[in-house]
């Protein structure tokens, strides 16, 4: 096995068919498909089932992609650490964030990382948290932010902090001209506005059936909106109101001029957000300096109350 027919593979399989995995390589089907020929004639098994259904390994191919994922991890931590050795680091980090996230925090504290460490490369993919940690039990990604409750045995969950829900409304609304921004209220005070929640597919939105549930309220929805930046413009411009993780509020300086928002209490928060990693592949120092900076920035944002 060598780095590049390790990682061709691994292409495939990430990929989900040659003809993807040709164009994300830049190369041709043919080429790619004799390298996989060749790759199987020197181990003497087959790698892929041949069938015109998707990807499928053979019990040998299941074998050469765990033992590719693991060559790959190991070279890769040898270089970072013969870069440190040397007082420079370099290498690449992957990040796995889910898709709003990487809008709020990780602009945040970009610039400070690559400040500190100018040869190591961000490769960051959006996806959402349970894809995520498939993710990182194959390899594909070093470390990943993420909401968690179901914490898998294989992986290693380092709590960023938990986040607030807080209540946003536009600056029209009777709530809004009634009651000061930065208020703590009761959900009873949003009686008779008109609310914006997330689709019932988004996870966020089982936390705040069950807060509405616990408040004995039921809000009075005119949306519903799997986009929380979309959501956040709704309400501000079309005078509605909403429920929303404070730090996105805090990391959107327009919106934060355009809604008021209002604290509801110790029991308003979603399950911890966590950085997460495989547990048999330890951090770079490099990837503890950017958990160390996500955590310092998290914690500063939200201690902030206007």
């Amino acid at each position: 096995m060598n780095t590049r027919h390790a990682r061709l593979i691994l292409t495939i399989i990430r990929e989900g068919s040659f003809t993807a995995a040709a164009k994300a390589m830049h190369i041709t089907q043919p080429t790619l498909s004799q390298t996989v020929r060749q790759i199987e004639a020197q181990l003497g098994e087959s790698i892929f089932v041949r069938s015109h259904s998707a990807i499928q390994l053979t019990p040998a191919g299941e074998l050469y992609v765990a033992a590719a994922r693991k060559f790959i991890q190991t070279e890769t931590q040898l270089k970072e650490a013969l870069s440190m050795l040397h007082g420079h680091a370099e290498g690449t980090l992957r990040i796995g964030v889910t898709f709003h996230r990487s809008g709020e925090l990780l602009p945040q504290i970009l610039s400070d990382f690559l400040a500190a460490y100018p040869d190591v490369c961000l490769e960051i993919r959006e996806a959402s948290a349970s894809a995520l940690e498939q993710m990182l039990l194959r390899s594909e990604l070093d470390m990943a932010l993420l909401p968690s409750e179901n914490h898998h045995p294989k992986l290693e969950y380092r709590q960023i902090a938990s986040e607030e829900i807080v209540l946003l409304a536009g600056k029209r609304t009777a709530l809004a001209r009634r009651i000061p921004s930065g208020s703590t209220v009761g959900l009873r005070e949003a009686e008779g506005e008109r609310f914006v929640l997330p689709t019932e597919d988004i996870p966020r939105r089982g936390y705040l059936d069950e807060l509405l549930s616990r408040c004995s309220f039921k809000p009075n929805t005119v949306i519903f909106c799997d986009n929380i930046e979309t959501a956040k413009r709704a309400c501000a411009n079309s005078d509605l109101v909403m429920l929303c993780p404070f730090i996105s509020l805090l990391c959107d300086s327009a919106s934060m001029q355009k809604l008021a928002h209002y604290h509801l209490g110790t029991d308003a928060y979603y399950p911890p957000f966590y950085l997460v990693h495989p547990k048999e592949q330890p951090l770079a120092p490099y990837a503890e300096t950017l958990f160390t900076q996500i955590s310092n920035r998290f914690r500063a944002m939200t201690s902030y109350r206007i």
